[in-house]
């Protein structure tokens, strides 16, 4: 059976989804977006998730047609309904349909509900590379739905063998595109916030982290970063995944550190205690 998806106040297959060219979501980049998993019925970090679609909302001045009750309820049924043992959940806020192209119309929420599998065992045993750019996102702190950059930069960084884009200003870095960054230095675990989006997965690091490491939040710098000991990325899909290449520089000593291993069992096992509670 296929999965079924919540469009229009219906619970329907991905076919029935059709979304106008009117819509400035498509026209114009507007909207915003999350995206979360579940583990059978249970959504990880949900409310979380549920908090940012709200300031990400409130951040380009878009009104949610919903409650996060009644979102949260959809998601739930959807869950019950397609019944997969491990699954990602992206709940759409586009800014509807539009009269002259330009100004939004009535905002429409899509979910969809699909089967998830976690990266290979492979590449976190060896870990991944990244390309730097010099970018700056429009309104980091909104996960809008504009990735028109890293869209375009993908034929390049998957060519040079990377598996993303790390943003810079040339003094500072900001975040990989769909990550955010931490770096360990002499023992010590930091990570910025500033002019970053603030990821759920760096939220729950954090917490999982100030048990077995000092933690320090600010600005990182270029030269910081690829004079990092350790540096580790953290997303939804990734979740705590070893970073040992920024464009041709080795971190460290080319392989995943001791610290950045000890944090992934950590967040591991802070995941498995989330989902018991």
């Amino acid at each position: 059976m296929n999965p079924v998806h919540y469009f229009k106040g219906e619970f329907v297959e991905k076919e029935r989804i059709h979304i106008s060219v009117d819509n400035v979501g498509f026209l114009r980049g507007y909207g915003v977006f999350e995206f979360f998993k579940a583990h059978g019925e249970q959504p990880l970090f949900m409310e979380d998730h549920l908090d940012r679609l709200f300031r990400s909302a409130k951040g380009m001045n878009m009104t949610v047609p919903l409650s996060k009750q009644e979102i949260a309820g959809l998601v739930n049924e959807l869950l019950r309904r397609n019944g997969f043992a491990y699954s990602s959940v992206k709940i759409l806020l586009t800014g509807g349909d539009s009269v002259d192209g330009f100004t939004p119309g009535e905002p429409e929420i899509i979910i969809l509900n699909n089967t998830f599998t976690d990266g290979s065992d492979k590449l976190y045993q060896d870990g991944a590379s990244l390309m730097l750019y010099k970018y700056q996102r429009d309104f980091p702190a909104i996960k809008s739905l504009y990735y028109a950059t890293t869209v375009a930069l993908q034929s390049e960084w998957q060519s040079k063998g990377h598996i993303d884009v790390l943003y810079h200003n040339g003094e500072e870095i900001s975040e990989v595109s769909r990550s955010n960054v931490f770096v360990f230095k002499n023992g010590a675990l930091k990570t910025n916030e500033d002019g970053v989006l603030g990821g759920i997965t760096r939220m729950h690091v954090l917490k999982a982290a100030k048990e077995s490491f000092e933690v320090q939040i600010g600005a990182i710098s270029l030269s910081e970063l690829l004079e990092a000991d350790e540096v580790f990325i953290t997303s939804t899909t990734k979740k705590v995944l070893p970073i040992i290449r920024l464009d041709e520089q080795l971190i460290g000593d080319g392989k995943p550190g001791v610290q950045t291993k000890k944090m992934i069992e950590i967040f591991d096992q802070y995941i498995k205690d989330y989902l018991k509670a």
